[in-house]
């Protein structure tokens, strides 16, 4: 389902002013694996590859959807690319990988941030900023959490050795996700 073409029936007027939101106030939400009365019986294993599935196609979808900027995002949806990273992040570490916030920015926008925001995240305007601010109530939160110590960690950490000394030591370095 994407954007509609200009002329067609689909086609409708900008957004309200945030304005009409302050009427109401934002639930807390808690996406939990508890079954509701409508949601059908899954394994653990089914619910979690669904899961997986819906975040890949967001993932997908949103590196599609370029010309939509992380603030209309923040704006209308209350979550960006960012809050996916963070939330993506978190479940990492639960499921004990060892990942940095950059690395897991750099699955949702398929490369890394810096890149991203220089090539497609133009300057917030002043009405953006505005609207932004009147919907901060709405926004995501995301909740602040250590990472999950490193295997490494538990080893032996001799910092007063040189790398050749380490390496001679038999003591190979600490690199992150993904370096050989």
């Amino acid at each position: 389902d994407g954007p509609p073409t200009s002329g067609s029936s689909r086609e409708r007027a900008p957004p309200s002013e945030p304005a009409a939101m302050t009427n109401r106030q934002p639930k807390p939400f808690r996406l939990s694996s508890e079954a509701t009365p409508y949601s059908p019986k899954y394994t653990t294993t089914q619910q979690q590859a669904a899961e997986a599935a819906a975040f890949s196609s967001l993932v997908t979808h949103l590196r599609g959807r370029l010309d939509v900027p992380n603030i209309e995002l923040m704006i209308l949806g209350g979550f960006c690319r960012n809050c996916l990273a963070k939330w993506y992040l978190a479940g990492a570490w639960r499921s004990g990988l060892h990942i940095t916030y950059d690395q897991a920015c750099e699955r949702v926008y398929g490369m890394p941030y810096a890149e991203w925001k220089a090539a497609h995240q133009p300057k917030a305007t002043v009405e953006q900023l505005a609207r932004l601010e009147a919907t901060k109530p709405f926004h995501a939160s995301h909740p602040k959490q250590d990472p999950p110590a490193s295997p490494a960690a538990s080893l032996p950490h001799t910092p007063s050795l040189s790398s050749a000394e380490a390496l001679a030591a038999g003591v190979q370095p600490m690199g992150g996700v993904g370096d050989g």
